[in-house]
């Protein structure tokens, strides 16, 4: 079974969780393109890197919006219970690793195809639900795809990850 990035389940609300999760070190790499197109392209690399350094194929796959005019980063989470530094440098300059620190993430979870469209509808219900919930939105919405590519489409897990943090109580 594939090592999943941990995370706890705070609050359960239709259609979406908010979730806590725990410190991870990430492999990125940042391309322009179409979503879909970002997402096959980055895979190699990333693949490559892992295999190479002899790490486990773990879950999710990030992609996340990170600047204009479709500039994406797409990013493995590495298998847990390290430090960044223990990691291997990549010898693919375009490939970084970064530590995510611990934190909060309203989360909205599908299975189908792998289609752009779906997290930007699942993105616009996830908007609506931290401002329902009185929470804050910290960061881009990230989509997080759990299987390869081989698994039947009608099988795939699929979500919408948007960082929050909750209100401040008196």
């Amino acid at each position: 079974m594939t090592e999943q990035q941990h995370y706890d389940v705070i609050t359960v609300y239709p259609d979406a969780e908010l979730r806590s999760y725990a410190r991870c070190t990430v492999a990125e790499i940042t391309m322009i393109g179409s979503a879909e197109r970002v997402g096959n392209s980055a895979f190699g690399p990333l693949v490559r890197y892992i295999s190479s350094k002899q790490l486990a194929m773990t879950a999710p796959v990030l992609q996340t919006k990170s600047g204009e005019h479709d500039q994406w980063t797409v990013s493995f989470v590495l298998p847990g219970g390290k430090q960044l530094t223990d990691y291997p440098i990549p010898d693919n300059a375009d490939i970084t690793l970064r530590e995510l620190a611990p934190h909060l993430a309203v989360a909205a979870r599908w299975s189908g195809r792998w289609s752009y469209s779906s997290v930007e509808e699942r993105t616009e219900h996830l908007l609506e639900v931290i401002q329902q919930h009185g929470l804050v939105q910290v960061g881009a919405p990230a989509w997080a795809r759990y299987d390869p590519p081989w698994k039947p489409w009608f099988a795939r897990r699929n979500e919408v990850l948007i960082p929050v943090t909750a209100p401040a109580h008196d």
